[in-house]
C-alpha cells in the first residue's frame, strides 16, 4: 500500500457548499473537514479481528479566523493523549500560515456488540505513540 509522506497532514480548497450567507465557512464544516483529516490518518492504523469501534465522547473548536470560498486550508492531526479506553486527537487548521481553528476530539473505544468501553488495543496504542504532540 502506498502511503503519503505525512499522513497527518492534508489540504483542501474550501468549496461553495461550505459557505454561509455571510461569505464564511459554516462552523459545522470545520468539524466535517477535521473528521476527514482524522479519517485519513486512521485508515493507516494496524487492524485486528477483535477491534473496538470508536465513538466521539467530546469535541470542541476554537475559531481564530474565518475561511472563505476557495481558501486553501491545511489540516494537521496530532494525538495529545492515549488513555486506557480513550484517545484525544487535535486538528490544527491553518491557511497561508495563519491559524484558523483548533479542534479537539476525544474518542472512546467500545465493544461493537455491548457498546461498553474497552481498552484501546496495544498495537493501536503503539502506532499512535508516533503521532503524540
Amino acid at each position: 500500500m502506498e502511503q503519503a509522506a505525512d499522513i497527518t497532514a492534508s489540504d483542501i480548497r474550501i468549496p461553495f457548499r461550505d459557505i454561509d450567507m455571510h461569505g464564511h465557512m459554516h462552523n459545522a464544516a470545520y468539524y466535517a473537514h477535521a473528521e476527514a483529516a482524522v479519517a485519513a490518518l486512521w485508515r493507516h492504523r494496524p487492524q485486528g479481528p477483535e477491534d473496538p469501534v470508536y465513538f466521539v465522547r467530546k469535541s470542541a473548536c476554537t475559531f481564530h479566523y474565518g475561511l472563505k470560498l476557495d481558501d486553501i486550508a491545511q489540516f494537521k492531526v496530532a494525538v495529545t493523549r492515549i488513555g486506557a479506553t480513550s484517545l484525544t486527537l487535535t486538528v490544527a487548521i491553518s491557511s497561508e500560515g495563519r491559524p484558523v481553528a483548533d479542534l479537539e476530539i476525544v474518542w472512546v473505544a467500545v465493544d461493537p456488540t455491548s457498546r461498553q468501553p474497552v481498552n484501546v488495543p496495544q498495537r493501536v496504542r503503539d502506532w499512535l505513540k508516533s503521532f503524540l504532540a
